[in-house]
């Protein structure tokens, strides 16, 4: 009879802890769930990632959640990132998320014609404020991309390297990751996808890749419509054939730090190789990265004598092929002049 009590009392003993374990894997609070953001470091144990969960009020119990580890035998396959868990996540759920690296990601529309400032500036706001621009422009200070793109290292001056680079898309990239590891992938695309398309304009083009880039980045900012880029690609090539000054005030504008609502003609004096009513030839680099249509308009321009265009108000505009009929079709119209 006393045999047959202690089994009996082992028995709930074992089912009671049993009962106990399996409560403390379950879900903090199914009815009323909250998310939560953990960042897991490099390195951290699992003990350590199970006391911060539980701190955070994820988990029941950090000793349930090493003991489960264990158990699954994956203490050594623990992945960094910034990781999104929910209250209403069982232990094995939060788990395999650690295991299996599915950290939070962030996504980010890139459009075309923006500096590379602003696109960093997007991309930090589209992170929630995680990056530090200071820390991207060491970054960019610290690049050398003469061995991919030859051309950087023929320029009488320094210009930013990642200028025209970034290829207008939509990203997501993790939060864990860093300054230097969102500007390499950023890169990464262009060299693997658009670098190999530029190259093959260049190949029947007067103009070496780079040079098509940075024509692309003058059409982007000049053309609104699409179908208008072939047209302003050739008065480009036009007036470069001439040797006239480019005049465009897009790449004024790209010597400010800010863009300005208009360019006055107090600007157009500015002393900056970027300064195309200053200087003769293309600027030194891109002003903005361009899309698929700019750099095809660039590779593949339209055939005709227009020198001169300005623009109406809804963004399209007038091409003329001398200076006199353009500033009578000017006095006819309106609109704000682009190539004086």
């Amino acid at each position: 009879m006393k045999k047959t009590a202690v089994i009996f009392l082992i028995f709930i003993l074992i089912t009671a802890a049993a009962v106990k374990s399996y409560s403390l894997i379950q879900p903090v609070d199914s009815a009323n769930p909250e998310k939560h953001m953990v960042k897991i470091k490099p390195g951290m144990s699992g003990m350590a990632i199970g006391e911060k969960l539980k701190e955070k009020g994820i988990i029941k119990s950090s000793l349930a959640f090493y003991v489960l580890l264990r158990l699954m035998q994956e203490d050594q396959n623990l992945k960094a990132g910034y990781y999104s868990f929910s209250t209403a996540d069982t232990m094995q759920d939060i788990l395999s998320k650690i295991i299996s690296g599915s950290e939070e990601r962030f996504k980010v529309t890139i459009p075309e014609g923006l500096t590379s400032v602003e696109i960093l500036d997007r991309i930090n706001s589209a992170s929630g404020g995680l990056y530090e621009y200071g820390k991207f422009v060491s970054v960019i200070l610290n690049l050398d991309l003469s061995d991919k793109i030859e051309y950087l290292s023929e320029l009488e001056i320094t210009v930013n390297p990642i200028e025209g680079l970034i290829v207008p898309e939509t990203y997501y990239f993790p939060k864990s990751y860093t300054e230097k590891q969102i500007i390499d992938e950023l890169l990464d695309v262009f060299f693997k996808y658009r670098l190999p398309k530029l190259k093959k304009y260049a190949e029947k083009s007067p103009y070496n890749y780079y040079e098509l880039l940075i024509i692309a980045s003058l059409i982007e900012e000049e053309a609104k419509l699409d179908e208008e880029k072939p047209i302003i690609a050739s008065v480009i090539y036009n007036r470069m054939e001439r040797d006239m000054l480019l005049q465009i005030d897009a790449s004024v504008q790209y010597v400010f730090t800010e863009r300005k609502a208009r360019i006055l003609y107090s600007d157009l004096e500015i002393d900056s190789p970027y300064n195309t009513y200053k200087y003769s030839g293309l600027p030194p680099g891109p002003i903005s990265s361009p899309g698929a249509a700019a750099i095809e308009a660039a590779a593949y321009p339209a055939e005709s004598d227009f020198l001169f265009y300005f623009a109406r108000e809804d963004g399209s505009h007038v091409f003329t092929n001398s200076y006199e009929e353009h500033l009578q079709k000017q006095k006819k119209g309106t609109g704000y002049k682009k190539l004086l």
